[in-house]
């Protein structure tokens, strides 16, 4: 399970990789890197830790603790042979609750992981929307300033030892301006507050997981035309 999750390469591409040799003084992916990998990708470690608030280690350190307790179900000596039916349903119950808490520490320190970072994307992406060109409003208006972004809903899409890429929806704020600024001062111009729907694509290298590049930026003006 950890292999797909975290694969050899994936983790050595991590900035946060350092290598671990074994007692045969040969360089090995440990559990606890894999497990890093699961939960936080190449994330840097002082933003999980120090931005983000989230203790990976404490998520490894249990993992660890229910890998040996399922571990421990699998050395069968003479006290497990003929049990009780009600002692032996009980060692199966312990045994499927064990599995199943070893894949929810890691879904659960994942799910604080992203939705953290979501939020403090979030806030980042309204700066990056200050500064960017809209094509939708270019085409109705002779200028156009957007003044922030409503951000209904955003989601991380992807998060590798490479790229972290989100999927936003929301909508623009913004003033169209019809003439020159010289038409408006003089009384022939017209200014006018409005909001269209958006989605886009937000791109960061990992290692600047909010540094966002608006990508496939869409801005729907239809209701412009209604």
């Amino acid at each position: 399970m950890l292999d797909d999750l975290a694969t050899e390469s994936s983790i050595k591409d991590c900035d946060w990789y350092i290598p671990e040799l074994n007692d045969k003084k040969k360089e090995i992916i440990t559990r606890a890197q894999r497990v890093k990998y699961a939960v936080q990708a190449g994330l840097p470690d002082d933003f999980v830790s120090t931005t983000l608030k989230v203790d990976v280690g404490r998520a490894t350190q249990k993992y660890t603790k229910l890998i040996e307790r399922l571990s421990a179900f699998t050395h069968i000596n003479a006290t497990t042979f003929d049990i009780t039916q009600s002692a032996e349903r009980k060692l199966a119950d312990e045994a499927l609750t064990t599995f199943v808490l070893v894949l929810k520490t890691i879904d659960d320190c994942r799910s604080r992981v992203e939705s953290k970072v979501e939020r403090r994307a979030k806030d980042a992406l309204t700066d990056e929307l200050f500064a960017h060109s809209v094509d939708a409003l270019e085409e109705i208006a002779t200028h156009h300033t957007v003044h922030g972004a409503e951000i209904e809903e955003l989601n991380l899409k992807s998060m590798d030892s490479a790229t972290i890429v989100f999927s936003a929806t929301g909508f623009l704020d913004c003033e169209l301006q019809y003439g020159s600024d010289g038409d408006y001062s003089r009384g022939d111009g017209l200014r006018v507050e409005d909001s269209y729907p958006l989605k886009c694509k937000l791109v960061a290298d990992i290692s600047t997981p909010l540094d966002l590049e608006v990508q496939d930026l869409c801005v729907d003006n239809s209701s412009f035309y209604e």
